[in-house]
């Protein structure tokens, strides 16, 4: 995969990690993103494919669940996280960084919570 730059963007809301990663990925404001999915709620895994599916983003055709065979989440992927707070999260993973729109940039291991699944994104 050929390196583009990422930038960070941080949700306005406590409901809008889905809305964020996809902003981050799709490069618009996570305004944008929210008209477009018409909602500024928590969202969906579903949801999420189909706001890339309308904006044309190409992606595996499912979630993978993170276990033996995939132990690891692919290095351009959005994160499905169950925080230890006791809520479920979305993140974004890219160029070995973890783009967190509630907790910032982070290098390294992830820890604030438990990640479960990835939808790998297919670079351009």
């Amino acid at each position: 995969m050929e390196a583009r730059y990422m930038e960070l963007i941080m949700q306005p809301t406590c409901f809008t990690c889905g809305q964020a990663c996809i902003a981050m990925i799709a490069g618009k404001s996570v305004d944008e993103v929210i008209i477009d999915m018409k909602t500024d709620g928590a969202t969906s895994i579903g949801q999420l494919i189909e706001i890339l599916d309308f904006y044309g983003i190409r992606h595996a055709e499912k979630n993978k669940r993170i276990s033996k065979k995939n132990p690891v989440p692919y290095n351009y992927s959005i994160l499905t996280v169950h925080m230890d707070a006791g809520y479920t999260h979305w993140t974004l993973f890219y160029d070995d960084k973890y783009y967190d729109p509630e907790f910032g940039l982070i290098e390294g291991e992830y820890t604030y919570g438990k990640i479960t699944s990835f939808l790998e994104i297919y670079a351009e």
